[in-house]
């Protein structure tokens, strides 16, 4: 039974949890990298988009300036949470035999792992969401990083371009907003928009999008339900929520749509490895360490032991030009 409660295998059960909670890190931020310590550190990378003069093999090399880059630097939030498994839950159950109960403790172990990993994994994607719209927050507000997104990159459409209004034009807006990233950021591997449910509503009713669809590819629409590919980007309709003091909020807001050029080179999840002198691989030891770290440790009386989960995760953009977020309804 002692197996159970070892950091190494405990630390390697967690990490292994699947809690399908996490779209937006998946799709964006999928490239993990860890730091060495609480001290997050990342360039904000912007490339020259100057053209080079043609030289005779007699001349020497030109001289261009170092590609921009800001550096920026955050300490790496921490989500831990501990949970109490008493002798006593196990207690009615002791007719099924003393050689059940390592059993009965394991999978009440790897239950209150998944619970505590699964409230972990929506914060990561409370962060990565809100990242997308240009400020990484915590749960109580507090900036951690604000990566001041210009005016162009979060367009608000008014009036007769609302995609409410039949005069509008979402291809057009969508290219527009592909081409300026395309312009801003040189490492497109993907394009693909988070998609809120109404805007998704306004696309299939509006009439020039239809109209596209007609002479194009509108069997996504009998097949899907929904638009899954329009003007050269992939559509995500993100039904995800978190609840937070009581009242359920959307990842992705209603009214918006986010475009992003997606590649590992513009964006990734950054973490720190834990501070615990029982983390064989924690803060100051320089080895590599896995993101997700738990150990279990014995209380007496009431007979009992803790199970701990802690993750220092931090989504983090390396080019912030690779997104867009647009209000496109009222």
């Amino acid at each position: 039974m002692d197996n159970l409660f070892k950091i190494r295998v405990l630390t390697e059960a967690v990490n292994k949890i699947k809690t399908g909670t996490s779209l937006i890190l998946d799709t964006v931020f999928s490239r993990k990298k860890m730091e060495l310590s609480s001290r997050l550190a990342w360039d904000i990378i912007s490339g020259n988009e100057t053209l080079l003069k043609n030289l005779k093999v007699t001349d020497s090399a030109s001289i261009s300036n170092l590609i921009g880059r800001s550096n920026v630097i955050c300490e790496a939030p921490r989500f831990a949470e501990k949970r109490m498994v008493t002798a006593a839950m196990f207690d009615n159950l002791r007719a099924f035999g003393e050689q059940d109960r390592p059993q009965l403790l394991a999978a009440k172990i790897a239950e209150e792992q998944l619970d505590m990993k699964g409230k972990i994994d929506r914060t990561r994607e409370f962060m990565a969401a809100k990242a997308l719209g240009g400020q990484v927050v915590d749960v109580d507000g507090k900036v951690l990083v604000d990566y001041n997104f210009s005016e162009t990159q979060k367009p608000v459409l008014e009036g007769k371009k609302l995609w409410t209004d039949s005069e509008s034009d979402p291809i057009k807006d969508i290219r527009g907003w592909v081409k300026l990233i395309k312009q801003s950021v040189n490492t497109v591997g993907r394009l693909a928009a988070f998609v809120a449910t109404d805007v998704m509503d306004a696309l299939l009713n509006h009439p020039k999008v239809l109209d596209l669809l007609k002479y194009t590819s509108g069997s996504q629409l009998a097949e899907n339900g929904r638009i899954v590919h329009l003007a050269g980007v992939d559509l995500i309709e993100y039904n995800g929520s978190y609840i937070l003091n009581g009242i359920r909020y959307d990842f992705i807001p209603s009214k918006y749509f986010v475009l992003i050029g997606i590649d590992r080179e513009n964006a990734a999840e950054l973490y720190a490895p834990v501070v615990d002198l029982d983390a064989p691989n924690g803060v100051g030891s320089g080895l590599a360490a896995s993101m997700f770290f738990s150990k279990s440790w014995k209380v007496e009386d009431p007979s009992g032991r803790w199970i701990k989960v802690e993750a220092r995760p931090l989504p983090v953009l390396f080019k912030p030009e690779c997104i867009v977020y647009a209000k496109v309804l009222p």
